[in-house]
């Protein structure tokens, strides 16, 4: 039999008439299904998420009173992967179908879980099978992932109102995570958009200069100890303000993934910043404290 993992991809196939027989069992597996869900001995998805185990439980047999099997195997061509699904009567008529599957992680776990989830849709699509409130949106595909950090989530937001991005796109994009690995992916493609803007101002700088960085003896050093206490100085609001102006500076997430270019660059920076010329976003930096001072007035005088 021809291996059924082919060089190209397979596409979703079904035939155009379904079987007599396959369509004469299907017709009678329904019917039990809507006795069963009338049934009081019926205790299968009673909850509002029905795993893999319940589902098969319910189906097997339904399957094995119309003389039908169902066949499911993970096939990978390229570097997608797909559940292959074979509906077959005794008689060996069949109808089979491909879907991709949609994974969170790029890891076993990842794949485990899309093959889980896309297996038990499969399963309840094909055979007419529901649960109640039924999960529709793949929320379960991710197998009870972490939610994102909110510390992830502010770091994201900041980060996007820097590159300036639309307030509406963020929002949704914000909307749109829903697992920590998520946050974190989304974190990563923003340091790559900083290390490219970082790349290009380096290289801009010195195309103008062309000549290597003095640094004089009254300077601050260099070192990446200097550096934090003059971040720190600046007073800025919080540390996920202080990760923003680096990576605006150097493309880097952190202070200690810094080579000592990217701490000549900070270093300029930072004498500009201190010296007045050049000034850093208002927000930036904490709101001032209310004062009680009170205004001295000709009354008061």
């Amino acid at each position: 039999m021809a291996d059924p993992v082919t060089e190209t991809a397979p596409v979703a196939s079904t035939a155009m008439e379904v079987p007599a027989s396959i369509a004469k069992a299907l017709v009678a597996l329904q019917a039990e299904v809507r006795a069963m869900g009338k049934s009081a001995k019926n205790d299968h998805f009673k909850n509002t998420y029905a795993p893999l185990d319940e589902v098969m439980d319910t189906a097997l047999p339904l399957l094995t009173n119309q003389k039908l099997s169902l066949m499911q195997w993970p096939m990978t061509v390229g570097t997608e992967h797909f559940l292959h699904t074979i509906l077959t009567h005794e008689d060996g008529k069949s109808m089979q179908s491909d879907i991709k599957l949609l994974l969170t992680k790029q890891d076993p776990q990842g794949l485990g879980s899309a093959l889980t989830y896309t297996r038990r849709q499969t399963v309840m699509a094909i055979l007419g099978l529901s649960a109640k409130d039924e999960d529709d949106d793949g929320n379960k595909a991710s197998n009870h992932l972490p939610p994102p950090t909110q510390e992830n989530l502010n770091e994201i937001a900041a980060l996007c109102k820097s590159l300036k991005f639309p307030e509406d796109e963020v929002e949704k994009k914000l909307r749109s995570l829903r697992t920590d690995d998520q946050a974190v992916l989304a974190l990563n493609d923003l340091d790559k958009i900083f290390a490219g803007r970082a790349a290009a101002i380096k290289a801009r700088q010195a195309a103008e200069t062309a000549t290597t960085i003095e640094i004089e003896d009254d300077e601050p050093a260099i070192t990446m100890e200097a550096i934090a206490k003059r971040l720190q100085d600046l007073k800025l609001k919080d540390d996920a303000t202080i990760r923003l102006l680096i990576r605006a500076q150097t493309g880097r997430p952190f202070l200690k993934s810094c080579k000592p270019a990217d701490l000549a660059v900070l270093a300029q920076t930072l004498t500009r910043v201190e010296s007045g010329e050049e000034k850093l976003p208002a927000d930036y930096y904490a709101a001032p404290e209310p004062t009680n001072e009170v205004t001295e007035t000709s009354e008061n005088r």
